[in-house]
């Protein structure tokens, strides 16, 4: 890990148990933010990214901290191998650090009327709106937020609130209060993408790889794939190293998909989507494979029909997910997908994907339930087929 000496403005390099403490910046990308060859050959032009990192340098020596993280100029950009490694890191970089400065540029708390007013532009900030932030928001162990003129607002126990209904993230994962924050990791699948699902990245594929900590997967990046296919790979990821049957809850307005969502908007109304049953619980095994991904249904669930329906048929299969009310009152109904069969093959495709239909309740677990009906799901457009 490469830091910046906050009073020589000097970088180092560090590995494993060598990192000392630091202090991390969280912003959003401006005008003339300053490289890493600008800052470590000593040529960064004056301007508003080199007085951002310098009043940065200056806040941590006030803290006593001798050693700080900025991601425009920490980072050689220029080498891939060290961008992906960056990316791959970034999460544990910020969950690592003694306290993480948030600068929003765009809040000028001078200029509230109030404490409500303060509230609404603090709430109205873009920070709030990129996709990198996200991790830069829940990775900490401490936060606080800066205004524009970098006076104090306050730290994220102390703005929970606003802050999850901006983001609408609940407010056990940002405040600690009493107690450590729960994890991230707690939250379906589902849960954690609808975080990301209203915000937006500069460079299309980053709304995948901005998302790599806060599943706990790693990936290759390749820029220049485009967005769809890097976020079907990240959810590849996921499924390979997880059994939550919630990362298929999700709509939207096409009449026949893949399995895969092509989009984190398609989980915009997840954020309350929760599994049905017992911890470790699951009604399907599934797994990826070249012919699509295979589900196996236990024969309790299974329609005899499907088994020599002709292409055109459809049906629901039920995914261990159910849904919260308002004011946290879950609702006893568990959820399906429809899938339509695309040929005589088993070949099955996502159909009717606006609709996420009830099915009955099973409240028994299936996992020694035999025999077991194996079916295709196609990963992608099933139009080809």
């Amino acid at each position: 890990m490469r830091l910046l000496h906050a009073e020589r403005l000097e970088f180092d390099d560090f590995f494993d148990t060598q990192i000392p403490p630091y202090l991390i910046l969280s912003h959003r990308w401006g005008e003339r933010e300053v490289s890493y060859q600008q800052m470590h050959k000593k040529r960064a032009a004056e301007g508003p990214g080199l007085t951002k990192i310098l009043k940065f340098c200056r806040l941590a020596l006030e803290k006593r901290y001798t050693w700080v993280w900025v991601d425009t100029c920490c980072i050689d950009k220029k080498s891939s191998a060290e961008l992906s490694e960056a990316i791959n890191s970034m999460f544990k970089w910020y969950q690592s650090a003694e306290e993480c400065i948030v600068y929003l540029s765009d809040v000028a708390s001078g200029e509230a009327e109030g404490y409500e007013d303060l509230k609404a532009k603090f709430s109205a900030s873009s920070w709030f709106t990129r996709g990198w932030t996200l991790q830069e928001l829940l990775a900490p162990k401490q936060l606080t937020f800066y205004d524009s003129d970098w006076k104090e607002l306050g730290d994220k126990d102390l703005l929970s609130d606003a802050i999850s209904v901006t983001t609408g993230i609940n407010e056990h994962f940002i405040t600690r209060g009493a107690s450590p924050p729960v994890p991230v990791g707690a939250a379906t699948v589902a849960a954690r993408m609808s975080w990301v699902a209203k915000r937006k990245t500069s460079r299309s594929e980053d709304i995948a790889y901005c998302l790599l900590g806060i599943f706990d997967v790693n990936m290759p990046l390749l820029y220049g794939e485009g967005a769809q296919k890097a976020f079907i790979r990240l959810q590849t990821e996921i499924i390979n190293r997880s059994d939550d049957e919630t990362i298929f809850a999700w709509t939207s307005n096409q009449h026949r998909s893949g399995m895969l969502a092509t989009d984190p908007s398609f989980f915009a109304d997840s954020k309350e989507m929760v599994k049905y049953g017992a911890i470790g619980q699951t009604y399907l095994r599934f797994w990826m494979t070249n012919k699509g991904l295979a589900f196996q249904i236990p024969d309790s669930e299974w329609s005899a029909s499907m088994d020599h329906s002709p292409p055109g048929s459809i049906f629901n299969i039920r995914i261990n997910s159910r849904v919260y009310q308002d004011q946290g009152m879950q609702k006893d109904v568990t959820l399906g997908i429809r899938v339509q069969r695309i040929n005589t093959r088993n070949t099955w495709c996502r159909a009717d994907c606006h609709l996420l239909p009830t099915v009955r309740k099973r409240y028994a677990s299936f996992p020694d339930e035999k025999p077991l009906h194996t079916i295709y799901i196609l990963q992608s457009d099933p139009e080809s087929y």
